[in-house]
Formats: C-alpha cells, structure tokens, sequence
C-alpha cells in the first residue's frame, strides 16, 4: 500500500508544476502545504519505496512524501534567483559523512536509507531557502506553522481528556513533540514580537504551549519556557517598541496561565514523588555510546546504532536493562548517537550544521537593528539555539520530522543573509556608478 503510494507522489510531480506554473499567484498555498505537511505525520502522506518497518533505527526505509513532491515542483518552476545560498558547505559536510559511513555499516542498506533521509533535507531547504525572503511566502511559511500546531494541540487536548498523562500529540513519543515544538513556537513569537497581526499566528502560539505543558516533559518545559524568555529579552534588547513591550507582557501572561496545566501534568506523571528522578537509563545508554565511539573511531554507521549496541554486546556490557522500550531505542543524546554512527567527522559536522546558521542568525539580527527582517533571524537563531542544548537529552533530531523543522530555520536565516548580501551589493555597484557629487543614502530594504 505504502509503495503504491509513493508511485501516486511521484506521477503527482507534473500536475503539480503544472498548478504552479499556471497559477503563479498562488504559490504561497503550497509554500503553507509544504510547511503544515510535516506536522501531519499520522496521516497517509509519506509513501514507502522500500524498506524495513521492523528495523530499530531512526529511519526505517526510502520514502517520498507529499511534501517532497511539492518541495520538487517548487524548485523547477521558481523563477532563477540572484545570488548563492549560505550554508551548502556545511550541508555537504555533514552529508559526506553519513555517505562515508555506509562502508563501515555492517548493514549497508539501514545505513542508504540514512543517506536517503538525508537528501530528502536537503531539498526541502533548497525549496524554502530559495525564496522564503519573499514576504509573502515566508507569512505563509508561519501560516504553516500555526496550522500544524494547533493540529498537534488537538491531539494534545484529546488525549488529556482520555486520561494520557503524557500526551505525546502524533509522534510517537512526547519528548519528540516537545522538540517539534521548540522548532516551531519561536519563529512564531518572533513575528508577533515584530508586528505580525494576524490571530492564525497567536493561536499557533497558543496551540504550541498547550502542547509544551501537556507533554509533562521536564526538559522541553525548561528549554522552551526559557528560550521563549530569551527570545523576547534579546527581541527588546535589539529594538524596544512599545508593541513589544505589550506582546512580552502577554507572554508572560499566557506563561504563567499554562503553569498550573504543567505541574498537574508532572504530578500525574510522577505521582506526587519529587519531580528531579534518579536517571540511571540514560547513563547507561551514554556508557554504552562511548563504548562503541571508542571502538569505532569512524562509526558503525548511520542507522545502526540500536543493531550494534545488542548484537556487540554494548547495551549489555552498559547495565541498559532488558526492556524492549531500552533495548529498541539509541542513546537518548543526538551528539554522542552522531559520533557513535558517523564517527568524530559526523558529530562535528552535526554541530557544525545546527550551530553556524545560529550564530549568523543573531549576527544578522543585530547587525542591522533597524531591519524588520532581523525579528525574523532571531526568531530562527534562537529556536536552534533551543534544540542545540535539548540535543543533549534526546535522539530525535535524527528523525525526519525534527530534520525538516530545523532545516526550515535554518533556510530562512540563509535566505534573509543572500537577500541582504544582495542589497549591500546592489547600494555599492550604485555607488560606483553614480556620478561625483551624488550622495546615495537610504535604510536598508526590508523584504
């Protein structure tokens, strides 16, 4: 069923670049479709070309997804675009590493749907990145977001109501929601914070804090809680206005009303005992991580880690208990899965590829303070700044869901960086062209 799928994503390709190359002015419908598609994981939208569903790993087969298909009809009918994007070495660092690893898999296949996985990001960031500057296009890249979280909160709020003290939305694990929505929920305060009004994108807010609070997730509720603060004191620190001050008082507000919704959660979840829990399984997972780097300095190769550590005896040596739930799952921390799997070239390459555009991000937004698009960056940097400390608890930005919204932060900071390179070029070429005597003087132009 699934293969029959993937051939109806793959015959849709030329419909679809024929919708968009008919009907120009409706772009940005499948730009939001491209977007909402990744929260939308529970429904019949990814088709399977060949794979293994009983595999342990973080990717399981070569799929094609409706979103693929869109994202490849957006790169052929775009218009050519001025200027290279940021970034595509680091894409390629990272990629040569997953590609070398499949010869030092012990199950190259596992290891190529890695790979697969892999190219599948990489078009999605060349689709967004290549025009999400557009202003139209990035509000719907947001409309997108918005959608998706209150989809994801549906989901929440039914399965508190049905008695699931950790509602995990339509993954397949709460802590995973809580990175989705770490990804998500920042862009969108970032727009409100720089004069968004559309309410779509305040119930996305709301929507993704429903979602934080349901999860009973220790380590979301204080990532997230604090990068939002974070957010809005640089958000304030780069340029006050009084909208700004308004919207940091309503979120905080919003905060404090979803605290109550939060610690009931916790106290289901731990049943009234001391929140701060004894966390020996992760230790031995981390045990056994560092056993396998140190005996396989290239890695055992991507998607391989769960095979390795029962079949080598790892998760044994390690003390990581018997359970199917321990035993079928990597080591809950992405950096040490990345230097077990790809070896020392794919965990500097991984943290190479979440942490630069981080720091171009906050480095465009107060590099010109009077620039809306900065509220933008920010927004961006500081939602990759989040997931690069829950990286350290969690597996899950090696799944493609956590992928994708990662990638689109990372699309619209390397976008709005060529968009400005651009500009600046542009002034300077005018400049030198100008006659003498000409002064040529301006703000900077906001997309």
């Amino acid at each position: 069923m699934t293969q029959l799928l993937a051939g109806v994503f793959l015959l849709l390709i030329p419909v679809i670049v024929h919708l968009l190359r008919s009907r120009p002015a409706k772009r940005h419908i499948a730009f939001s479709a491209l977007v909402l598609l990744i929260f939308l994981n529970n429904l019949p939208v990814i088709g399977n070309i060949y794979g293994w569903w009983t595999w342990f790993g973080t990717v399981r087969g070569m799929t094609v997804s409706l979103g693929d298909v869109i994202a490849l009809a957006l790169i052929l009918t775009r218009k050519p675009q001025k200027g290279t994007l940021p970034f595509w070495g680091l894409f390629a660092f990272y990629g040569g590493a997953v590609f070398v690893s499949i010869f030092f898999s012990s199950v190259w296949m596992a290891t190529t749907f890695a790979w697969w996985q892999y190219g599948r990001i990489v078009l999605l960031f060349a689709a967004v990145a290549g025009e999400v500057n557009r202003e139209k296009l990035y509000s719907s890249l947001l409309f997108g977001i918005s959608l998706g979280l209150i989809y994801q909160s549906g989901y929440v709020i039914f399965q508190k109501l049905t008695g699931v003290v950790q509602a995990s939305g339509t993954l397949t694990h709460q802590n995973i929601l809580g990175l989705m929505i770490e990804l998500s929920i920042l862009p969108l305060i970032a727009a409100l914070l720089g004069g968004e009004r559309r309410k779509i994108i305040f119930l996305g807010v709301v929507a993704g804090l429903i979602c934080i609070a349901g999860s009973g997730s220790r380590g979301t509720m204080g990532i997230a809680g604090g990068a939002i603060l974070v957010l809005l004191l640089l958000s304030i620190i780069r340029r006050v206005t009084a909208r700004k001050m308004m919207m940091a008082g309503l979120t905080a507000a919003v905060l404090m009303a979803a605290v109550p919704f939060a610690i009931y959660t916790l106290e289901k979840r731990f049943n009234g005992s001391d929140f701060v829990t004894e966390e020996g399984e992760r230790d031995a997972f981390e045990r056994a991580a560092k056993a396998m780097a140190r005996d396989h300095p290239f890695g055992v190769g991507s998607n391989m880690y769960v095979s390795v550590s029962n079949a080598e005896g790892y998760a044994a040596l390690a003390g990581v208990g018997w359970q199917f739930t321990s035993r079928a799952v990597p080591v809950h921390n992405a950096y040490l899965l990345a230097r077990a799997e790809t070896g020392l070239w794919g965990l500097i390459a991984f943290i190479c590829l979440l942490s630069v555009p981080t720091v171009a991000g906050l480095v465009f937004a107060f590099a010109d303070r009077r620039d809306p698009r900065g509220e933008a960056a920010l927004g961006s940097a500081v939602a990759l700044s989040a997931n690069l400390i829950h990286n350290t608890l969690e597996f899950a930005t090696h799944t493609y869901a956590i992928q994708a919204l990662a990638v689109l932060n990372i699309a619209v900071i390397a976008a709005l960086i060529r968009d400005r390179r651009i500009t600046r070029r542009s002034k300077a070429m005018s400049r030198r062209k100008a006659p003498l005597g000409t002064v040529m003087s301006g703000p900077s132009v906001a997309a």
